[in-house]
């Protein structure tokens, strides 16, 4: 059931310096800049915050290490240098990733082959200024069997290993972005479905756009729009009659239970059908397993996975690790994906590149940019250099990017409540010791909400209820339930569930624990009892997408 857009502003304005279409990772990043540099931001989302391709990715903040094989050293080097900084501003979501590379008899990229592409990508990292990650170093055949006990011994080489980036819940880090652009004075409202350009001698001046819960038409005008709709760009923009930007690829993944032989680190390894490489990676207590790289025509947000891409997972995390023998019931869920990339018509889907670029409309559409690629490890970087674009075009003085070093809201250490604190670590142990809730709950709370936790607690100071776990299999508590719809921007139970508490990527997608988040809204929230029913069957409706007729069907999804 949809709720209300709301406009988080505290005044009701239709003129903005920018307007941003679309709140995935890049949306949200050009928004927080901008709003940081002082600008007067609208940012519109057709959904949820982060419902799209950026939840859907392999939750990486990685170099880019198979970049080297197309040439694309700036890539990497770039890639590189975001990852340092995401290191350093958001430490809670996005957390060093060792990966082994097993090398096998008759692969394409032999012993050599992987050796110099990890010295390229140490060398890389250190002109990068990325020196936080330990060198990457070659295993022996015994070594590497020792690393990762599970690994296919037959025709096994050798193998690499080295250090990448994890970013956990990546729907945390647009959230977050999102969260720094409205304190800094941005504008979001969500649910809020653009419908045209307002266009006026060959300029885009505004846009008009549909309030989904009510169904009406606002219109907001601005000198810049920056249309940042990820694989949806070209319906905007085609309307508009530019020529075709993008296309996208279907990228799928597995969710399984740890299984026999399970790697304690992740394994990037090289699927023997295509030779193209996949991951294996341990993610939020259990295993994620992908990706696939598919030409992908249709709606991006009817993306799912298909069986061909189950049975090639599976098949190919078999042949690595024996032990695990995974079937279709060993599959917890899915989820898939469609890559906003750069429009190759004949190019193979591996070698089109990754490349970000920022399409100016001009002349034909004046004031009017469209986002084309783009990846989680990169938005900071596209987003400054977006901005700096809009400064020109606005003829202003810029006061330059800061998001280079200013901290996430999850990061930033507020001196009145954490004085002395310099680090995460001594940030978890000083609200373990504070909380009065046991070690796996606040490990919870601080790796989901960094030191925002102590705001999620403050409201249980009045109301102890809201300290209950209600979710035995992640450990959330009653107070994350209010904390995402009073202070994160949740409209929906399925906002809550999926992009803020995080509850619903567990083994079971949060059936069950939707039934209790009804009920902790109906306490807490003034929510009627139609309206928790409304919620909990809409949930169960849009988590149906994540089921591929396997396991995941022991979790019944009916009332």
């Amino acid at each position: 059931m949809l709720r209300t857009p709301t406009t988080y502003c505290g005044v009701c304005r239709t003129q903005f310096d920018l307007i941003i279409i679309g709140a995935g990772i890049n949306g949200a990043g050009i928004a927080r800049d901008a709003a940081l540099r002082g600008l007067n931001v609208l940012l519109l989302e057709k959904g949820d915050v982060g419902g799209g391709t950026s939840s859907a990715s392999t939750r990486l903040i990685h170099g880019g290490l198979r970049y080297l094989e197309h040439g694309e050293f700036g890539l990497v080097r770039e890639s590189l240098r975001e990852r340092e900084i995401l290191l350093s501003i958001a430490p809670h979501l996005v957390r060093p990733l060792p990966i082994l590379i097993p090398i096998y008899e008759g692969a394409a990229r032999g012993p050599w082959t992987i050796r110099a592409g990890m010295i390229a990508y140490d060398l890389l990292s250190r002109l990068s200024g990325s020196t936080s990650m330990p060198a990457p170093r070659m295993l022996s055949r015994t070594a590497a069997l020792r690393h990762v006990r599970g690994l296919q011994s037959d025709g096994l080489r050798g193998a690499a290993l080295y250090c990448d980036a994890q970013v956990e819940f990546a729907e945390r880090l647009v959230l977050e972005n999102v969260l720094a652009a409205k304190d800094s004075g941005a504008t979001v409202s969500t649910y809020a479905r653009v419908d045209r350009l307002i266009v006026e001698n060959q300029e885009v001046c505004g846009v008009q756009y549909t309030d989904l819960a009510t169904n009406e038409q606002h219109t907001a005008n601005s000198p810049v729009t920056i249309n940042a709709a990820g694989p949806w760009v070209d319906q905007l923009a085609g309307a508009a009659g530019a020529k075709r930007l993008i296309g996208g690829t279907k990228g799928s993944h597995l969710v399984v239970a740890p299984f026999s032989g399970a790697p304690a680190t992740a394994l990037y390894a090289e699927a023997q059908l295509d030779r193209r490489p996949f991951f294996i990676i341990p993610w939020n207590g259990n295993y994620l397993i992908g990706t696939t790289d598919i030409r992908y025509e249709g709606d991006p947000g009817e993306a799912q996975i298909d069986e061909q891409e189950i049975e090639y997972l599976l098949s190919e995390t078999n042949r690595v690790i024996p032990e695990a023998q995974l079937t279709r019931e060993s599959i917890l869920f899915t989820y898939s994906g469609v890559r906003p990339l750069a429009y190759a018509k004949d190019q193979r889907e591996q070698s089109i590149t990754r490349r970000h670029f920022i399409h100016d409309h001009s002349p034909r559409l004046g004031g009017f940019l469209s986002i084309v690629g783009g990846k989680l490890t990169t938005y900071r970087r596209l987003a400054e250099q977006a901005v700096n674009l809009v400064f020109k075009k606005l003829g202003r003085i810029d006061p330059g990017c800061s998001t280079d070093h200013s901290p996430l809201p999850g990061a930033v250490i507020p001196s009145e409540i954490l004085a002395g604190l310099t680090d995460f670590r001594s940030l978890r142990e000083q609200f373990d010791r504070e909380s009065g809730l046991p070690e796996f709950f606040t490990r919870r709370l601080v790796r989901i909400y960094g030191t925002r936790a102590w705001k999620v607690l403050q409201p249980a100071e009045a109301e102890p209820s809201l300290r209950e776990v209600f979710s035995k299999e992640t450990g959330a508590i009653a107070a994350e339930i209010v904390f995402s719809f009073q202070h994160e921007l949740a409209q929906t139970l399925s906002d809550c569930l999926l992009r803020r508490t995080m509850i619903g990527f567990s083994a079971t997608v949060g059936v069950g624990d939707d039934e209790a988040a009804s009920r902790i809204a109906r306490e807490h929230l003034g929510w009627s009892e139609e309206r928790a029913k409304r919620e909990v069957a809409a949930y169960r409706k849009y988590v149906e997408r994540y089921r591929t007729g396997s396991g995941s069907d022991r979790v019944a999804l009916s009332s």
